[in-house]
């Protein structure tokens, strides 16, 4: 092959390719100008011009249809503004209607008031010369109001003086019955218990009400009352459970809200629980 059918045969292979390219890029560029004029189908592409169009005359109807609603609303509206300006016509005519009415009645009062005045006025002299009489007779008032009224205070001074010697001799009486009941009921106590007012207390427990807290292995008992109930060493407290006597214990150490206590052997009837109740009383 010569070398001018090599250069024709570059060329027609140039060519050959660029015609490719032209091809490729119109094939690229090409429009289906029937799927965009009526494609339903959203998933081929945009809504065709038919179907926009479409949906265009519908947005269309509906804004038709609301401007006659509001059309319809606003008729209804204006009715009602000129019921409602009728209703309000009519009452200001009541109201100017009864204004004159009114005023009628004030003018009808002024000229009452007005004979009222004069007659105020006759009243007035009347009541002052008769002022000039009251003031002398309040002049002896007072003088016998005085006299009276130092009597008067008097005589209550003594009567209160009175009352309250007797009510102080009442109450004195009273607490008196009482003071000897309280000392009859306490020496009765006293001798049922073979004491005697010489007798030491210190070793007696207060009356108390507490729980057991915890029960050790070495006979010793933990409840939950302590100095500040008055508990001190040496007091005996009881122990039971509802109505069930269970034993004695004997202080051995207080603390402020808490107290260490010892079982009694040999009075013990029953095996001791947290929770069981403790008393300077079995009952």
């Amino acid at each position: 092959m010569t070398l001018v059918g090599k250069i024709f045969t570059v060329l027609i292979f140039v060519m050959s390719i660029v015609f490719m390219a032209f091809s490729v890029m119109v094939f690229a560029t090409h429009k289906n100008w029937r799927l965009a004029a009526d494609n339903a189908d959203t998933a081929k592409g945009a809504l065709g011009f038919k179907q926009q169009y479409e949906q265009t005359l519908q947005l269309k109807r509906d804004a038709d249809t609301q401007i006659q609603a509001l059309k319809t609303t606003l008729e209804q509206e204006r009715a009602a503004r000129k019921a409602a300006l009728a209703a309000l016509t009519a009452r200001l005519t009541r109201a100017e209607s009864e204004l004159s009415a009114k005023e009628g009645l004030l003018n009808e009062a002024n000229s009452q008031l007005a004979s009222a005045a004069e007659a105020a006025k006759a009243a007035q002299t009347r009541l002052a010369a008769l002022e000039t009489e009251i003031t002398g007779l309040r002049a002896d008032k007072r003088a016998t109001e005085q006299d009276l009224d130092t009597k008067f205070a008097k005589v209550v001074e003594l009567t209160d003086s009175l009352n309250q010697a007797m009510a102080l001799s009442e109450e004195l009486k009273e607490r008196n019955q009482q003071a000897t009941l309280q000392i009859a009921r306490m020496k009765m106590v006293m001798d049922s218990r073979g004491l005697t007012v010489t007798t030491p207390t210190d070793h007696i427990a207060p009356k108390v009400d507490a729980v057991v807290l915890e029960v050790s292995d070495k006979d010793l008992i933990e409840i939950s009352i302590g100095s500040d109930d008055g508990i001190k060493l040496d007091h005996k407290l009881d122990i039971y459970r509802d109505n069930t006597y269970l034993g004695r214990i004997v202080v051995i150490r207080v603390a402020g809200d808490r107290a260490v206590g010892r079982i009694v052997k040999e009075l013990q009837r029953g095996q001791i629980k947290r929770g069981d109740r403790v008393s300077t009383k079995f009952s």
